[in-house]
């Protein structure tokens, strides 16, 4: 019986772990569904949520990114519902199935499923919460196509680089976030350069097919945006205008710390070498060699913003090294991590965590099923938390764009709160809905400027209080001093353009 048992869990290892897994993180990502302002998961839900209703990426929305992850919500949610609730429960997935790569990477590196869900609970659930807090996101889902790449190249004793995989990887991560793709790209080129340096013709030809096939798919999708007009506003986009984020480079060593923990990973992997008198031969330093070629470029990620959230993101790779490395030391210091107070530490701290999560998500969905609750499931923001005070300023706002489009006048709101208003209003006015230096295109704050110069019988409501470091002040003192102010609105200042 006790063999049956056994054999049944390991026939289903993955099925629990994915359980475990999600109850080690989901409630703690939902409690995070206040609205208090236009945040990153709005901004996104956002541009799906606009997708949907029928406007273009690009032409008509000034997305900033290559197209794949707004095209996969855009399914998510047209199969399952579009609103905040769904959107969330898409962030889940991805993240869930970002985990459990993690996983059957450690796994296919010889390191037990039990203990691959232990690291998990260790390393990655913890020092990956800022991002699974954010929600959905094109990171996350080209992170996941990353780590597909990483597995692929995994096989049973070795480490292979097949062309067709590679080639439709390196797509996939290119069409959720460019820079992302090329950093993959030149990880790919590193590790194939090391792992076939011994047949240079070998090396060479696996790596021009790769670009050729990588090539031909994004050639293929480019050429559809063409046909649909929108090519020439995703080149702008999506190239031209990132150097101005370089602008606004947030950094300071408190943001830059994670950039130790690949240092740290590399000092373990000295340490374990020196002590176990490793050779560059052996299946160790091979995989470190592996991990090193995908590592490295993934920290070029948090540039050029450099804050908590783009860090965080590029030392995810570093992270999982990080796991390898501590599997190593327990193998080889079985005495240490064997101890009873070392194993009840750690059932402690995972009890805990799983009893967090399990709570957040019973309380989530008393909220959300509950009669008090304010928005029933075909609102978009079904599945959030609006305070009396924030439900009040939606419907102003929302009252006061409809009594002017009433008497044929225009409103622009020109905020980062624009988006709060126009997932109720089903409305679009890209560039002034995220009114965000580095979210223009080339030359974008002139070419806002112009478009404001041209509008007329047209409210333009704007604030000129906590201006983050993306706004522009020469367009918002240029509205102040040109434009005669009418009154304000929930912190908004109104004027108007005859």
């Amino acid at each position: 019986m006790k063999e049956r048992v056994i054999g049944y869990l390991k026939r289903f290892n993955m099925i629990y772990s994915a359980i475990i897994i999600f109850l080690g993180f989901a409630g703690v990502e939902i409690i995070f569904n206040q609205l208090t302002s236009a945040s990153d998961e709005v901004f996104t839900f956002c541009n799906i949520f606009k997708l949907h209703n029928g406007i273009n990426l690009y032409s008509e929305n000034n997305v900033i990114t290559t197209p794949l992850f707004f095209y996969l919500g855009n399914i998510f949610l047209s199969l399952f519902g579009t609103n905040f609730f769904i959107y969330k429960l898409f962030g889940i997935f991805i993240f869930e199935t970002v985990f459990l790569l993690i996983l059957n990477l450690l796994k296919k590196l010889k390191i037990p499923t039990i203990r691959g869900v232990i690291y998990i609970f260790l390393f990655i659930i913890p020092f990956s919460k800022i991002l699974y807090i954010n929600g959905a996101s094109y990171n996350i889902i080209a992170i996941l196509f990353w780590l597909v790449g990483m597995n692929l190249i995994i096989k049973k004793d070795k480490f292979e680089v097949k062309v067709l995989e590679q080639s439709i990887v390196s797509a996939l991560v290119f069409a959720s976030k460019q820079n992302i793709g090329i950093y993959y790209l030149m990880a790919l080129t590193i590790f194939t350069i090391y792992n076939y340096k011994k047949d240079k013709k070998q090396m060479l030809k696996k790596l021009f097919a790769t670009y050729f096939g990588f090539a031909l798919i994004t050639a293929t999708w480019c050429i559809a945006l063409a046909i649909q007009g929108q090519f020439i506003d995703f080149i702008n986009y999506c190239f031209l205008g990132l150097g101005e984020f370089t602008y606004h480079i947030s950094a300071s060593w408190i943001t830059l710390l994670p950039y130790v923990i690949p240092v740290l990973a590399i000092l373990g992997l000295v340490i374990v070498k020196k002590v176990c008198h490793i050779s560059n031969e052996n299946k160790i330093m091979k995989t470190s060699y592996f991990f090193f070629s995908f590592m490295i470029p993934s920290l070029l990620i948090g540039y050029p913003i450099f804050n908590y959230y783009h860090v965080d993101l590029a030392v995810l790779i570093s992270i999982v090294y990080c796991m390898y490395i501590a599997e190593q030391f327990i193998i080889r210091f079985p005495e240490v991590f064997s101890k009873v107070i070392v194993k009840v530490i750690v059932i402690i701290y995972m009890s805990i965590i799983l009893a967090l999560n399990i709570f957040y998500i019973c309380r989530y969905v008393l909220m959300i099923t509950s009669d008090e609750y304010k928005f029933n499931f075909n609102d978009p923001y079904y599945g959030l938390s609006v305070s009396d005070e924030w439900e009040t300023r939606i419907k102003n706002i929302v009252n006061f764009v409809k009594d002017k489009e009433k008497d044929n006048k225009d409103v622009v709101i020109f905020s980062a709160d624009s988006t709060i208003y126009q997932l109720i209003l089903k409305g679009n006015y890209q560039d002034f809905d995220l009114p965000f230096i580095g979210n223009w295109g080339y030359n974008g704050e002139e070419r806002v400027l112009n478009k404001i110069k041209e509008l007329k019988n047209t409210y333009i409501l704007t604030k000129y209080d906590d201006i983050t470091t993306q706004e522009s002040t020469k367009i918002k003192d240029y509205i102040k001093e040109n434009y005669e102010k009418t009154g304000e609105i929930e912190g908004f200042d109104i004027y108007y353009i005859e």
